[in-house]
């Protein structure tokens, strides 16, 4: 006996910006010599986009300065039905003027589950 076909749990693009509206803390990937290092930092939705601020003395502030490619991760598990996330990948665009670092990363390339 064949299992059957697999739900999707992808999320929508409304739901997605409905979720991500609702973190405000993600974690934040960049590469280091093109291993990935990841580190916690706040999280916010602004016009259609995430926005990630970190400590100045973080490490991945400077991996970002090298290398813009960034993986921002937002999630949460109440439980196993209620596991939700978001995977917003791309190029990370410096926003000078701010009190911490922070940049800005667009959700065209996103990975998304809602169990």
């Amino acid at each position: 006996m064949s299992p059957g076909p697999r739900p999707d749990i992808t999320m929508g693009p409304d739901e997605i910006r409905s979720f991500l509206a609702t973190q405000d803390r993600a974690v934040v990937v960049a590469l280091d010599d093109g291993a990935p290092v990841g580190t916690v930092g706040a999280l916010a939705l602004v016009d259609g986009a995430v926005e990630v601020a970190l400590a100045p003395d973080d490490p991945v502030v400077g991996l970002l300065a090298d290398d813009d490619r960034i993986c921002v991760i937002a999630e949460e598990f109440p439980d196993y039905r209620g596991i939700t996330g978001v995977c917003a990948h791309g190029r990370a665009e410096a926003l000078p003027g701010r009190d911490r670092p922070t940049w800005r990363v667009g959700l065209d390339d996103t990975t998304s589950f809602d169990f």
